[in-house]
């Protein structure tokens, strides 16, 4: 029944907008654009944390290259695709490397259409990637760049816009957990919608609702079905020389982690990230979404611009199993755009509590530098069963920590940038007979747009 309301509803959109003529019109063509980056990064060999799984001092290097082709017809309507090329990491220099994220070295991981039925509304359909919420000092704090397949409108009335979704997670014919499960439509279906407003030129705020269903057959020890509610509301503005960032998030325990690049587990190996350290790593899926509790977390920012500076205090929490997306945080804390340094993904772990006072100074046109200053501190989960991952949290309690960083920007030209990152993270663990040593790494990044 909740198959037939949703496919239902999906088509009543469709066909209510449908009645409408068009007055939106292209030039029909194809354009392509892209992005590519490459990576060279250092850690030192107490960057594990934990004596009896130590490292050496480690120095590796990927790269990848991304396109972005969009083809519009004379009427509007439109053709989107990303194709990511050999995302992986350097190896045998007689050899292929072996790619991180996916079987093969060219891959597609958008491909959706998208239809103006007038000037206010646009329906996508297919598979695409959203994003809801204020770009914070880093990344959006919870629903940055999530992938999915389905149906996003994209409402636009004066200063407001609206996206109502539906969207399949999981479809149990493709992922199915059981041999007998192959051929049943048990899928995991996501639906709500989000807004934002425009207050005035300065000030925006929005907010997002949402529910999933999960009609797949779980087995436990491997899997779990992950139902429940997710919502968020936020703001971002500035008044003067005043800014202000911030959102706060709640997921349904069931849900919590469902936003941080996880899939559930089916019994295979997979890829997948280690919460814990932030790495990818393959292994034999377990449930990594979900926890005991309702989860909840969120952030403010605000910052002041005293002529090229800018001084911000990022405050935040994390609690009952509640996981931000794993791009938000700074340098050592977090993954940020720095993933390959991080020591600890923020909410990992436990409940969380943080301060981090951030300055960024334009030097020079070309010339951004930005450091960091932060202190988290972590109230362990005391079983498997309060947050996502499950025992596998238990591995490294982290109990505070202090990280001291910087990040230099300098563009060589338009499109064509280069970052420098570099940090120290001070640990305290919460196990006995933890390694305290302090963590450093240091990154070089080249990214080019097109």
């Amino acid at each position: 029944m909740k198959k037939v309301l949703l496919t239902g509803a999906a088509l009543m959109l469709v066909g209510g907008m449908v009645a409408t003529e068009a007055s939106y019109a292209a030039e029909p063509g194809v354009k392509i654009t892209g992005d590519a980056r490459v990576r060279l990064w250092y850690k030192n060999d107490a960057y594990d944390f934990d004596n009896s799984n130590a490292v050496d001092d480690d120095v590796s290097m990927d790269s990848r290259v991304r396109l972005n082709i969009k083809g519009t017809a004379a009427g509007g309507a439109y053709a989107a695709v990303r194709i990511r090329m050999y995302e992986s990491l350097m190896g045998d220099i007689d050899k292929d490397p072996t790619p991180i994220d996916n079987a093969n070295n060219i891959w597609v991981d958008k491909a959706y259409v998208g239809i103006p039925f007038n000037d206010a509304f646009t329906l996508e359909i297919g598979k695409y990637r959203s994003t809801y919420g204020p770009l914070g000092p880093t990344y959006n704090f919870f629903y940055d760049d999530v992938h999915s397949t389905g149906f996003k409108g994209i409402i636009k009335l004066d200063n407001v816009e609206i996206n109502p979704f539906i969207e399949w997670m999981e479809e149990a014919q493709y992922d199915e957990v059981t041999t007998s499960d192959k051929n049943a439509d048990n899928d995991e279906i996501r639906f709500g919608a989000h807004v934002k407003a425009k207050l005035n030129k300065d000030w925006t705020l929005g907010g997002m609702l949402g529910y999933q269903t999960d009609s797949r057959n779980g087995v436990a020890g491997s899997f779990e079905p992950n139902e429940g509610f997710f919502a968020s509301i936020y703001t971002k503005g500035q008044s003067g020389q005043f800014g202000l960032v911030g959102e706060l998030a709640v997921t349904d325990g069931d849900l919590n982690g469902f936003n941080s690049w996880l899939n559930d587990g089916s019994g295979t190996v997979t890829y997948s990230v280690n919460k814990t350290t932030g790495a990818i790593v393959a292994s034999t899926d377990t449930d990594q979404i979900g926890s005991d509790d309702t989860g909840f977390g969120g952030y403010l920012f605000p910052n002041y611009q005293i002529d090229k500076l800018n001084i911000g205090l990022n405050l935040g929490f994390t609690t009952g199993g509640f996981m931000p997306d794993r791009a938000f945080g700074f340098v050592m804390i977090g993954s940020s755009d720095n993933s390959k340094i991080t020591d600890y993904i923020v909410g990992a772990g436990g409940d969380w509590l943080w301060a981090g006072l951030v300055a960024t100074y334009q030097v020079a046109e070309d010339l951004k530098l930005t450091g960091n200053l932060v202190y988290a501190d972590i109230d362990a989960w005391s079983n498997a069963g309060d947050g996502p991952l499950g025992g596998q949290m238990g591995m490294k309690t982290l109990d505070s920590a202090w990280e001291l960083s910087a990040v230099l920007q300098y563009t060589i030209s338009k499109g064509a940038d280069v970052y420098f990152s570099a940090g120290m993270l001070a640990p305290d663990m919460e196990y006995a007979g933890a390694a305290d040593d302090t963590a450093f790494g240091a990154l070089t990044r080249f990214e080019l747009k097109f």
